[in-house]
């Protein structure tokens, strides 16, 4: 079955300390698009820290450019920014958007590994960071 919007919910993760997650409403297969958003678009804007407020600043992503990607709108933050970090992920970005790495149940939370962001060491969290 393809994805789309109703394929996904946001509910709280299971994750200590993750708020909340990305479940998967009906079975998805590996392989199979994740569509979180239409195929080749982008997933936020590129701000400066001083234009971002404090209280969101955790849900952004830095880049080596001293700057950092961002929800488009954090009043209307849309599904993808709410997928949660693992060392083991069942999903991961490709050039064109988000696929399943592994068969998904019905219920269980779409994770991917924080890792491909390539955030600079200083601005990763503890709980990504590499050692």
């Amino acid at each position: 079955m393809p994805t789309n919007a109703e394929s996904f919910v946001i509910k709280p993760s299971g994750i200590p300390a993750s708020g909340s997650g990305v479940f998967a409403t009906h079975c998805i297969k590996a392989g199979d698009y994740l569509a979180f958003k239409p195929k080749n678009t982008t997933i936020g804007i590129v701000r400066s820290e001083n234009d971002i407020p404090r209280k969101f600043l955790s849900l952004c992503i830095a880049r080596d450019d001293g700057k950092y990607l961002c929800p488009a709108d954090f009043e209307n933050i849309e599904t993808v920014w709410y997928l949660n970090h693992s060392s083991c992920p069942n999903a991961e970005q490709r050039s064109d958007g988000y696929y399943a790495l592994s068969d998904i149940p019905r219920g269980e939370e779409i994770l991917i590994d924080y890792n491909i962001f390539n955030e600079p060491e200083d601005k990763k969290e503890d709980f990504y960071r590499s050692r």
